[in-house]
């Protein structure tokens, strides 16, 4: 008569097991959201960093273009500062601006680009050829001016001026041993050598001034955070139209006087897209955890039933 009893005492390893069982569970459940969530903020954080590379060798290749555009133009005003005709006439005492202006611009037509200035000793611009917001001004006071003032070599350096940067080099023209004039030739920081080193990196660039664009390569998706950085934004992440984007932002090197800042960007999307299979593979390892949690409890419950089985054909007798 005391059977029944029985039927209990077998119950409770049963019970057990599944509070085990269900313990197990949770702890694996943890661990893998815990895995999900650090896996994805380094893979994140894998992501920036491959995108700073980006702008890293992109900065290096600005440098490197900007180098070798101030060398050719050193190169440069050595060479037309020895020119016969430019020589021969600012050694004509009196000469008009007209002359001197008609040998810059023919001189210029060969380089294509960028402007030619004729000062005079003092550091008033006498002449130009492909910069007329520089017509008549008085440079005297500018430190590369000076610079050129004690030496017979080029001094290479930048101007701000308009609102534009300007890197140019300036070269005493002399005749005999005396200085008869200086010659500046620059080259404007422009939009279309912004948007070729663009186009060789992968990276939009742009020129600050203050709180204003003053140049950008060509990539209209960029303007607005352009727009961003230059009102303030100074956070390495940005967010524009539905992406991010990563941002770098220096002074511009050669032109302190006016503080010119260079922003460098890229679209986090690239590169998020190449990483975008780790992201699935971050789920397999959760995947696997709780497949196999699964398999062990259903393979447990067959045993579970025949014991359950057998205790109930036990109790009835």
């Amino acid at each position: 008569m005391k059977m029944p009893a029985s039927d209990s005492h077998p119950r409770q390893p049963a019970r057990r097991r599944s509070w085990g069982a269900l313990i197990v569970t949770i702890v694996a459940l943890a661990v893998c959201g815990g895995w999900v969530v650090v896996a994805k903020q380094r893979l994140t954080e894998a992501i920036a960093h491959e995108n700073g590379g980006y702008l890293a060798r992109a900065r290096a290749v600005f440098d490197l273009v900007r180098s070798e555009s101030q060398n050719n133009v050193r190169t440069q005003s050595r060479v037309l500062a020895e020119d016969p005709r430019l020589k021969s006439t600012l050694a004509i005492e009196g000469i008009d601006e007209a002359t001197i202006a008609d040998i810059l611009n023919d001189l210029n037509s060969l380089r294509r680009t960028g402007f030619l200035l004729i000062l005079s000793p003092e550091g008033k611009v006498l002449a130009q050829a492909g910069a007329p917001e520089l017509r008549g001004l008085d440079l005297s006071s500018s430190s590369l001016v000076k610079k050129a003032q004690t030496t017979s070599d080029a001094i290479s350096g930048a101007w701000v001026i308009a609102g534009k940067v300007h890197d140019l080099a300036v070269v005493s023209v002399r005749f005999d041993t005396a200085v008869i004039a200086y010659l500046v030739v620059g080259r404007t920081l422009d939009s279309q050598l912004l948007t070729a080193v663009s186009s060789s990196t992968g990276v939009g660039f742009a020129i600050l001034m203050g709180d204003r664009v003053a140049i950008a390569s060509s990539d209209p998706m960029l303007g607005p955070v352009f727009d961003a950085v230059a009102r303030g934004a100074i956070a390495r992440e940005l967010e524009s139209g539905g992406q991010r984007y990563l941002v770098s932002l220096a002074e511009l090197e050669g032109a302190a006087q006016m503080r010119p800042r260079l922003v460098l960007v890229r679209a986090m999307s690239s590169t998020t897209e190449a990483f975008s299979a780790l992201t699935w593979l971050l789920l397999v390892p959760p995947i696997v955890l709780l497949t196999t949690i699964v398999l062990v409890v259903f393979l447990q419950r067959g045993p579970r039933r025949r014991e359950q089985y057998s205790n109930e054909v036990f109790s009835t007798h």
